[in-house]
């Protein structure tokens, strides 16, 4: 067989690994804590696509088709009318529903529309696993702007092919892009080993490229050389299926394992299928090309596109209050922008058989309606607000409070000093033995709670998860300043399985008495995922009490920023009274005749502070 035969058909099963990622990608979002690695979809998508692209560009070249514009003209064609139209849509709804997410949006779509959003992502340090002031309708742009970047470099990739072809030599380019591909994945760990941060594995091209690299390594390799016997195959399609499916179910986005090598299994075990399903003596590609799943995996992109933008709007406008209905609406509105959207952007596929022109009497209209849109979408974004409102004093408040942690330390040692008298001052009886644990939601609050609770031990960061946690106990505990009683505000940032909050209580121990705050936000998609986390443990655990924020900031939502989730000042009293109510504290005199210290511990910097 040919390579140009080999190379030009229509592949068996493909669209439907295309449908089975992109359901991992949106129950993901609408359920994060039940599917919990349905993000690895995308990676899943770059195997695909690298090797798609691998295959579609060996058959041109054995026709004499290959030409390096034209690859460039039909990328362009098939990624920016669906974009555009995405893009118009989503600044016209926000100008009707949602005027304050068009606030600071134009950085941000000029790095869609020229193919960097994802650095960008990463210069604002925008964690896509602790979404919240930092969310925007765009978020999950970041992949087209990893597969726009590899485009630009393919052309130059598969020359190398192409001259080893002239030379008669095999293999080279396969290796050179397998090795960039470890080099990649080797890349991803490295930089969560110095970081300990996801979000530059997750985002950075150099990590991520590793999928499109393997994808198109092995689609440059003639088919017959990766055929094998039925039993081997099947058994190897059930092993990939099977830790496929067990790795989207419960590979965590911010667990360590993650960037450790599980993402880079996951685009091995994506490319094994896709060859497994594109060899015709097994079953598979005819399996997967069902019709439904078929017909979904051919509009998986513009899926992809809308899914986002009507999550990150249904969230917040709360239309239906019912998270199951919410669920269901949002499914359907996605799944119908799609089909418009990809009738429009390839209206052939939908008006006429191939080859039929009769469907470009449609063409021209749809192009010069979606040019109009995205001038309107063009127009809006120039009249969007460039300052970001009272999310700016947020911003100013949590550096500020970050501000006075820091400011209150002593010259840095080089080892952790053990906490002497004169550095903490004994505080009042009754919180003297309180420390707290939480977000920035309690960060925000630190005065308040400072004012509340005299004399307490507070470490609240920007974006904590529950994980994270584990550290923070151990550091205050070796430093014998973690208390008897213990308030956590853990949740905000993401959902966590009751599994994982009972490690924390049993790290904690039987002896302690332990406060958890339920999380709140009028767009939190997890919210209740967290919650119903946190009211499992209070009825697992005698020790467990919970102190119900989510139920006071229902009836307050004023007390809150733009955002919907950090606090005001007004708040910021509300929620220390809650806290402080909940431990049974009587309210301290007034600030002004109080002398008594309050003590705050920064983990990362290992120092008890004292500010009297």
């Amino acid at each position: 067989m040919n390579q140009s035969a080999r190379t030009s058909r229509y592949l068996p099963g493909l669209d439907g690994l295309r449908a089975i990622a992109i359901l991992g990608i949106v129950l993901y979002h609408m359920f994060p804590g039940a599917v919990r690695g349905g993000y690895l979809g995308v990676t899943m998508f770059f195997v695909l696509s690298g090797y798609l692209l691998a295959r579609t560009a060996a058959a041109n070249d054995a026709d004499g088709r290959w030409r390096t514009v034209g690859f460039y003209q039909k990328r362009i064609r098939r990624i920016y009318p669906a974009l555009l139209w995405v893009i118009a849509l989503t600044l016209l709804a926000l100008l009707l529903w949602l005027p304050e997410g068009l606030v600071g949006i134009r950085e941000e779509l000029e790095s869609i529309l020229f193919g960097y959003q994802n650095w960008w992502q990463i210069v604002q340090n925008q964690d896509y696993f602790s979404r919240i002031t930092s969310t925007s309708p765009f978020t999950h742009m970041w992949s087209l702007a990893v597969e726009l970047q590899y485009y630009l470099v393919w052309p130059l990739l598969f020359g190398l092919w192409r001259l080893e072809q002239k030379d008669g030599s095999r293999n080279g380019a396969v290796g050179v892009l397998v090795t960039l591909a470890l080099v990649s994945a080797g890349v991803m760990a490295y930089l969560y080993y110095l970081t300990g941060d996801a979000s530059r594995s997750y985002y950075g091209t150099d990590a991520r490229v590793h999928a499109l690299l393997l994808g198109s390594a092995v689609g440059l390799i003639p088919a017959e050389r990766l055929r094998c016997s039925k039993g081997l195959g099947c058994t190897l399609f059930a092993l990939c299926a099977a830790g496929y499916l067990a790795l989207a179910i419960l590979l965590d986005g911010a667990s360590a394992a993650a960037y450790y090598g599980l993402i880079a299994l996951t685009a091995v075990l994506s490319v094994v299928l896709a060859v497994l399903c594109t060899q015709e003596d097994l079953p598979f590609g005819r399996v997967l090309d069902w019709l439904p799943l078929k017909w979904l995996g051919q509009r998986s992109y513009e899926i992809y596109l809308t899914m986002y933008p009507v999550l990150y709007l249904m969230e917040r406008l709360r239309p239906i209050e019912d998270a199951l209905w919410r669920h269901l609406a949002e499914g359907g509105i996605i799944l119908a922008l799609a089909v418009i959207i990809h009738a429009l952007s390839v209206p052939k596929a939908w008006l006429a058989p191939a080859g039929d022109p009769g469907w470009k009497w449609f063409k021209r209209p749809a192009a010069i309606v979606a040019a109009m849109a995205f001038s309107m979408g063009l127009l809006i974004t120039l009249g969007a607000p460039v300052e970001a409102g009272d999310l700016d004093a947020l911003e100013e408040l949590l550096e500020a409070n970050r501000a006075q942690i820091e400011a209150t330390l002593p010259p840095k040692a080089t080892e952790t000093p053990t906490p002497t008298q004169e550095a903490t001052p004994v505080p009042t009886l009754n919180t003297a033995d309180v420390t707290m644990v939480g977000d920035s939601v309690m960060l925000g609050a630190l005065n308040a709670l400072q004012d509340a609770l005299p004399g307490c031990t507070v470490d609240a960061k920007v974006s904590r998860q529950l994980w994270d946690a584990y550290a923070v106990l151990d550091s205050l505990e070796s430093s014998g300043v973690l208390g008897s009683t213990v308030v956590l505000a853990l949740g905000t940032n993401g959902p966590f399985s009751v599994e994982d909050g009972q490690g924390i209580i049993d790290r904690l121990g039987t002896s302690r008495k332990i406060y958890w705050v339920t999380a709140f936000g009028t767009s939190l998609s997890w919210q209740e995922q967290s919650n119903d986390s946190i009211r499992a443990l209070a009825a697992r655990n005698r020790n467990v009490t919970i102190i119900d924020w989510s139920a006071l900031a229902v009836d307050h939502t004023d007390w809150l920023y733009s955002d919907g989730i950090h606090l005001q000042a007004e708040g910021q009293q509300g929620y220390a009274a809650m806290i402080r109510d909940a431990l049974g504290v009587t309210p301290p005199p007034p600030a002004e005749d109080s002398s008594n210290p309050i003590v705050i511990w920064d983990a990362e910097q290992g120092i008890t502070l004292s500010d009297p």
